[in-house]
Formats: structure tokens, C-alpha cells, sequence
């Protein structure tokens, strides 16, 4: 499109768009920068009352600044009466398209969005500005996840807690995400826009709505009287901290929410420190007498029946029975009137709209605009907007206004197209920390499960860093791509041969290899003292990255008795003894710990299990491969002053530490 507005703003293309204007990305050409243009239907310059919201969009912005607030550079209206208002021009997409794209979002990255919209609406609030039609339409996000809302086209200037103005003619705000308070016509103030969060909040959390219904006025109804699926039922995953967030934005009575925004911004940023809290339980707010019934259409309606609460009227005098029969028979006729003509007013006033459009989500996008020409969407009238998705091509994953429900004529509808799975390339990582390169692989949106770390030997690379990836740089892939990468271990040695052999000797043999002494455990054990009984994570003959820290087991009789050790070393029965070979005191008692280690995937593993007693040292009682679950029974010496302690390695890496005490 080529249109210039104000001789400064040349509009580029469409980019959104609702019942009241467009929106348009444009470049401001005196500042040369990308710039975001609201424009006015044009079916709606001659009508005041859109005029008027119109301009008092622009005049809440212009009186804000703050960085989750988009800003409003300039207003104007062109010859033709098109009135046009200026903004930010935020690159990113809204936040119903990321829950429809990726919902229910985590825990995390929820509170993390509610925190920045509450910074905004506290900001707003603070200038005495209820912004009345918070939802997911109405956040932008950028590209780095920073929040910006927008749209205050139907929100008003308050004086403490009481919105300035009377509605009467219609309810603002989307039906899916308005307060009670709207649904009925009252005055709104801060508290809705908290009702109108907490929506937003659950339905990320979940991917889904509190309320839905066939038609505007049932959604409205459920604000007003029904009870929702709580969060936990839907999302087992919520902390109750978090649950309890939503249950109190979500009260029907104003009083029981949040105070404010800075009340509700204290819990979001203590849901994760403290998540097992008592669970919220509302106040009992619906009573089965009153129902009120929300403003819809051109005039205003409120209905109640009431318990009988009336005080006694004084006992008339005695009338003639023919009097009080006729006055009766009036009564009732006008009544009769009154009750015929508040149905057909208020049919008048909440009649289903003309048009039953059905759910078109999962169809192909040729078979979905025929079956919406078919209900009398004139296909003029259907939108459609393509993205990546993980739909295949062709297929309509989400449609605005949902279906089924019924809409104006006239109205559109938008079926949001997949273009099939998002191509991108595979970015280079060779040589970069595998921590480094796996969190660059979840930026992109690569899931962690399709994520898989394998060790291979490498001299040309540090221990640690990608060596290769399947697919390699470059290449093409998909968020639902398997990709493999291959992390260096380093250069690989071979442990020695050190058992038996002096300690000196065995310490010098280990650093000539290329790997680093560890810790030296002194045992009691068949062989001389001072020679080498064992090494620890690996044996002689492994192969394992240079550098490796190896410890020693080494002999030491002196203290004990010698002779076998029975320390289990050799022991490869299913449930073999272990333990220690020191004498014990003459107090302690024989404690026996039974260690079970399960091979799920069949998988070998390397188990080695040490003990310490009462008899004052630390002895390896098993060390070997396994390939399926197998148990070994420790035995243990305890006295009322030394307890034991039993500890597991698999793979050189401690799975248990399990004390051992003397009761």
C-alpha cells in the first residue's frame, strides 16, 4: 500500500486490526523509524461516540510513560475526517498468539509476564487510569519477552475508586475477560482490571478460558454466577501459590480481591519462594435469589427476585369485597402488560445474533472457508493470517471469534492458517560449552527432550565443548527435530597399573599417565602396608579423559588384625557382604544395610559403595559393572557414639548417602 498521512507517515502494511480500527506498520519519515499507525473504520468517522473513544485512546497514553506501556508519539486526522493516532511500533507478537501457539506456558514464564503487565497497570492506576479490556490481544511482546500493553481505547479517567461515567448504552471490554462488574453495568475501578489479569493468568497457565458459552450473553452470565475449573485440576504442574493468585483476581465480589496491583505484583514475585501455602478458598459470593442480568445491546437492563424482606404494611381498612375485586382485576391487567412488554424488550435487548458460525479449528483452510460461507460469512468477511505452526500446512489451528457461537452480520472472521512447522537453520556450536550451546538450542525452541549430549574422545577440542552435532551447522531443521550433540571428553588415557606398587610409586605413576592424584583412604587389606589395595572411580586398564583425579585405596595393617579383609571387592553375587575388617570395639553392634541399584535402561554401570564405621575407616566393600538391578547387604559396626554411614557411586557420581545410627 502506498498512503502517506500527515505528509510525515508512510503506511507499509497491515499488521491487526478490531471492530473499531486498524493497525498499521508504518515509517515515520522525518525520524526514520518504524512506527505503528491506529487508524478509525472508516464506517465510523461520522459516529461521535466512536470519535470519542477514539481520541480518549490517545489521551490515556499520551498522559503515560512507562517501559510496558507502549508509547504514543503523535495523533492527526487526514482531509478525508480519517482520525489516526501514532504509536510504538512493537516487533513481536501478541500474547494470545504465543498461547495459542505454545499454551500452557510454564510456571516461570508466566509469573514473569503477569509481573510486567502489573507494572504497567500499576502505573496506569497510580494516574488514575482503568484500562477496562485487559487480554491477551492487548500485550505485545517483543522479541527478548518484554511486555507492552496497549489499546486503552475504552479505558476512562477514575477519581479514587469510582469510574466518572455512566454506561448506557453498552458494555466494553471482551466478554471472555471482563468482571462481573462489566457484565452487569456497574462502575468499574482498579479491581476490574484485576479480574480481567487473572483471566489472562489462568488461561496461561492452562490454554484455556474460565468461561465460554454459544453466545456473548451465556459468557457473560458464567461471570456472573458460575464456578470454573480451578488451575490445578487442568495444570497439575501449578504450585498452589500460584493457584491461589488466580483464585482471588478471579472473585465475583470486588471487595475480596486484590486491593491494588502492588498487592497482587507482592505475591507473584513470592508464589516460587513459598509454593506449598494453604490453598485460597473464596468467599461464597452467588446467591440462588439474585441474578443480575448484564447490559447488552442499546439500553440497559437489571433484573432481581428477591427474597421477601419487606417490612409489613399497616392493615388496610375493610373494603366492600366488589372494590377490592375490581381494584385486583386492574392490578393484574397492568401487570400482565408490564410482564409482556419487559419480554419482548428484553429480547429486544439480548437477542442472539443473527449468525451461527461453526468451529473450524484442525480443517483445511478451503474446507473451513466453505463451511463459514455456508452459515453466511460472506467470504469478503473471512480473514486469514499464516504463521509456522506445528499444524501441518493448510490447516486452520485457531479462528477469532471461537466457534461454535453466533456473531453479527457483517462481522469478521479471522482463521489463523499453518504454514507447516517453522524452517530455520542449525547454528554453528563446535567448540562451545555443551551448557552453552544446549540453552542457545532452547532459545530457539528446540524442546530440552529433543536435546541429546554424546561423549566422544577428542584431542582437538577441551573436555566439555560440541565437537559435532546431527544435523551439522547450517542444515535445516524444525522445533521437532532430534538433534545430537557431541561433547568432547577430551584426550583419553589409560589408568595405570598401580596395585600393589608402593604409594609414592603409584602417585608418580598416575601423573606420568596424564591423569591427577585424588585422596588417599588408608585400609586394612590383604598385602603389605603401604602398597597400593585399590583405585577409585576407575581401574587400572580404563580409559579415561586426561586429567582424570584418581584416588588410592592404600594398605594399612597396623592398626588391626590384617588378614582377609572380606571387603567385597571381589564380590559379584546378587546379594554379596560387605564391610568393614578392622576389629570393632568391644560396644558395638553388627548393623546391616541392604543397597539396591536399579538399571532401568540396561544400560552397564559402574557401582562402588564405601563404608565408615566404628572401627574408623573408610572401606570399599563393592566395586563393579552392572547391567540390570541387582542388591548387595553391608554389614556395619555402630556404637552409641560412632554411627556409620553408607555411601553409593554410580558412574563416579554419588547417588546415596545413607547414615547408619546405632538405634
Amino acid at each position: 500500500m502506498s498512503q502517506r498521512l500527515g505528509e510525515r507517515y508512510e503506511l507499509q502494511e497491515q499488521i491487526g486490526g478490531g471492530g473499531m480500527a486498524v493497525v498499521y506498520r508504518a515509517v515515520d519519515t522525518l525520524l526514520n523509524r518504524q512506527v505503528a499507525v491506529k487508524m478509525l473504520r472508516p464506517q465510523y468517522a461520522g459516529d461521535e461516540e466512536f470519535v470519542r473513544r477514539f481520541r480518549r485512546e490517545a489521551q490515556s497514553a499520551a498522559s503515560l510513560s512507562h517501559p510496558n506501556i507502549v508509547n504514543l508519539y503523535d495523533v492527526g486526522i487526514t482531509p478525508n475526517m480519517e482520525h489516526y493516532i501514532v504509536m510504538e511500533y512493537v516487533d513481536g507478537p501478541t500474547l494470545k498468539e504465543v498461547i495459542r501457539e505454545r499454551a500452557p506456558l510454564s510456571v516461570k514464564e508466566t509469573l514473569d509476564i503477569a509481573r510486567q503487565i502489573c507494572d504497567a497497570l500499576e502505573h496506569a492506576h497510580d494516574h488514575n487510569i482503568i484500562h477496562r479490556d485487559i487480554k491477551p490481544h492487548n500485550i505485545l511482546l517483543t522479541k527478548s519477552g518484554h511486555v507492552k500493553v496497549t489499546d486503552f481505547g475504552i479505558a476512562r479517567a477514575s477519581t479514587g475508586n469510582t469510574i466518572t461515567h455512566h454506561q448506557s448504552h453498552s458494555v466494553l471490554g471482551s466478554v471472555h475477560y471482563f468482571s462481573p462488574e462489566q457484565a452487569r453495568g456497574a462502575p468499574t475501578d482498579v479491581k476490574s482490571d484485576i479480574y480481567s489479569l487473572g483471566v489472562v493468568i489462568y488461561e496461561m497457565l492452562t490454554g484455556r478460558l474460565p468461561f465460554s458459552g454459544d453466545s456473548p450473553v451465556s459468557v457473560a452470565l458464567k461471570h456472573l454466577r458460575d464456578k470454573f475449573v480451578e488451575p490445578r485440576e487442568i495444570n497439575k504442574s501449578i504450585p498452589q501459590s500460584v493457584e491461589n493468585i488466580v483464585l482471588r483476581c478471579l472473585v465475583k465480589s470486588p471487595d475480596a480481591r486484590y486491593p491494588d496491583m502492588k498487592a497482587l505484583k507482592a505475591d507473584l514475585r513470592d508464589a516460587l519462594l513459598h509454593p506449598n501455602v494453604p490453598k485460597f478458598v473464596p468467599p461464597d459470593e452467588v446467591s440462588d435469589q439474585t441474578i443480575a442480568v448484564p447490559i447488552i445491546g442499546g439500553g440497559s437492563l437489571q433484573s432481581a427476585i428477591s427474597g421477601s424482606n419487606a417490612e409489613k404494611e399497616p392493615e388496610p381498612k375493610k373494603r366492600k369485597w366488589w372494590t377490592v375485586l375490581a381494584w385486583s382485576g386492574v392490578f393484574v391487567g397492568v401487570l400482565c402488560i408490564g410482564v409482556v412488554a419487559a419480554y419482548y424488550i428484553v429480547m429486544r435487548l439480548i437477542q442472539v445474533p443473527d449468525i451461527a458460525i461453526p468451529d473450524v479449528r484442525n480443517k483445511n483452510v478451503a474446507q473451513a472457508v466453505k463451511l463459514l460461507e455456508a452459515a453466511g460469512v460472506p467470504e469478503s468477511h473471512i480473514k486469514q493470517q499464516h504463521e509456522a505452526n506445528q499444524k501441518p500446512k493448510d490447516v486452520v489451528y485457531d479462528q477469532d471469534p471461537e466457534g461454535p457461537t453466533h456473531i453479527k452480520e457483517g462481522r469478521d472472521v479471522t482463521l489463523y492458517v499453518s504454514d507447516g512447522q517453522q524452517q530455520m537453520q542449525m547454528p554453528d556450536l563446535i567448540n562451545v560449552p555443551f551448557d552453552q550451546a544446549k540453552q542457545e538450542l532452547i532459545n530457539l525452541g528446540i524442546p530440552k527432550n529433543n536435546i541429546i549430549e554424546q561423549d566422544v574422545q577428542s584431542s582437538q577440542y577441551d573436555a566439555g565443548n560440541v565437537v559435532a552435532t546431527v544435523p551439522a551447522a547450517n542444515e535445516n531443521i524444525t522445533l521437532n527435530t532430534k538433534i545430537t550433540v557431541q561433547v568432547s571428553q577430551g584426550s583419553m588415557v589409560t589408568v595405570p597399573s598401580v596395585i600393589g606398587m608402593d604409594e609414592a610409586d603409584a602417585k608418580q605413576a598416575l601423573l606420568n599417565a596424564g591423569l591427577q592424584v585424588g585422596a588417599t583412604s588408608y585400609v586394612p587389606g590383604n598385602g603389605v602396608d603401604g602398597t597400593v589395595l585399590d583405585t577409585t572411580p576407575s581401574k587400572p586398564g580404563a580409559k579415561v579423559p586426561a586429567g582424570t583425579v584418581i584416588s588410592l585405596y592404600v594398605v594399612r595393617n597396623s592398626g588391626g588384625s590384617g588378614g582377609d579383609t572380606g571387603n567385597g571387592l571381589n564380590n559379584t553375587s546378587g546379594m554379596g557382604n560387605g564391610g568393614p575388617s578392622a576389629n570393632p570395639p568391644a560396644n558395638a553392634k553388627a548393623k546391616y544395610v541392604t543397597v539396591n541399584v536399579k538399571d532401568k535402561d540396561k544400560v552397564p554401570i559402574h557401582v562402588q559403595i564405601f563404608t565408615t564405621d566404628a572401627t574408623g575407616t573408610r572401606v570399599p566393600v563393592v566395586d563393579e559393572t552392572i547391567k540390570s538391578t541387582k542388591a548387595w547387604k553391608v554389614t556395619l559396626y555402630v556404637t552409641p557414639d560412632k554411627a556409620g554411614e553408607v555411601m553409593v557411586y554410580q558412574d563416579g557420581q554419588m547417588t546415596n548417602d545413607q547414615p547408619v545410627p546405632y538405634q
